[in-house]
């Protein structure tokens, strides 16, 4: 299954900025809904988080066009069902990186790995149940008002989409050009994490031009590169923080059960020194380890993409498509049919 990119028509940059972007809202969550009958499928709950993130990205750009659609309560469930979708995405990242760790395991670090996977399982199938028993509900507990409010005509006198849009794609790339800057300064977790979010944002505005536009689907791979850099970074960061709660939980199961045992059993007895052997806790280091050193690899990776110039190029080359938009939307520009 393949994530569908919507664009507009070149002739949609002359039309009034609240009208395109109700219709680019309106297909996204069109997308999500052709989803909902499989969300037992994990690549289908993917596709429905990715749509549904491209409805917010429309409502969070033009949201002064859309503020007669969109009403606080409506934004609040759209960010709560694309929320929802989250916990369980995270925890399919952490098992298939488990799963490539577990290939050749050292005897000892088997029972940490074993441990973790039946955890991340049992909350996997968890978060599913949830999903598949609320989501769609959820959805449509949103869709339906914001489908026929999107359906509706703006009033009044609106820009054109161009000229707006020309405007967004100045402001989201000089804020992304700032945040790479400042990985080079800083490449702590969070100016990684505005980072990431603010190349989405890009992303996001550059997608719907690429027909309009050609020369933007060059720059949307650009940014998918340097996305999946800081997309990775931001796993192996959730992972982390998972692991140290696993810790905790593994530390304390295995000293209760050593204690249960002691007060039964002998000393010397097999079943407790089985018991000491059992340790959770190499395994879970050894993957701390193998995070961290993946983490510092690909930070150092990211930062000599970016002292290469990388981000530089997109965004002058960004910049140069702001100003074509904009050179469209003025009042002379020719319509293209």
């Amino acid at each position: 299954m393949v994530a569908k990119v919507l664009t507009i028509k070149p002739s949609d940059l002359h039309r009034p900025v609240g009208q395109v972007a109700r219709r680019l809202m309106r297909r996204r969550l069109a997308v999500a809904e052709s989803l909902l009958a499989t969300l037992h499928d994990p690549e289908a709950v993917h596709q429905f988080r990715v749509a549904m993130r491209r409805a917010r990205s429309i409502e969070t750009a033009y949201r002064p066009y859309l503020a007669d659609v969109v009403t606080p309560k409506l934004r609040r469930r759209l960010k709560a069902v694309v929320a929802a979708t989250g916990a369980a995405r995270d925890t399919e990242v952490q098992l298939t990186r488990l799963a490539q760790r577990r290939a050749d395991p050292k005897p000892h670090h088997q029972p940490g790995f074993d441990w973790l996977q039946e955890r991340l399982e049992r909350r996997l199938e968890s978060e599913y149940e949830e999903l598949c028993a609320s989501l769609a509900e959820r959805f449509r507990l949103v869709h339906k008002p914001l489908r026929a409010r999107l359906k509706t005509r703006s009033e009044g006198t609106e820009p054109v989409f161009a000229e707006v849009t020309a405007g967004l794609l100045l402001e989201a790339s000089g804020d992304f050009s700032l945040r790479c800057a400042q990985i080079l300064v800083d490449s702590s977790e969070e100016p990684l994490h505005m980072a990431r979010i603010s190349g989405k944002r890009l992303r996001y505005l550059l997608e719907p031009l690429t027909l309009a536009f050609p020369q933007a689907a060059e720059q949307v791979v650009a940014l998918k590169v340097l996305q999946e850099l800081l997309g990775e970074i931001h796993d192996l960061q959730v992972f982390g923080k998972e692991l140290a709660e696993a810790s905790e939980e593994a530390g304390a199961a295995r000293l209760r059960k050593l204690i249960e045992l002691s007060l039964t059993l002998p000393f010397d007895a097999p079943e407790l020194e089985l018991a000491r052997q059992q340790d959770e806790r190499a395994g879970l280091m050894s993957l701390a380890r193998d995070l961290q050193t993946r983490q510092t690899d690909l930070v150092e990776h990211l930062r000599a993409r970016l002292r290469a110039g990388a981000a530089e190029a997109l965004v002058a080359a960004v910049r140069a498509i702001a100003r074509d938009c904009g050179r469209r939307g003025m009042p002379d520009a020719p319509v293209s049919r």
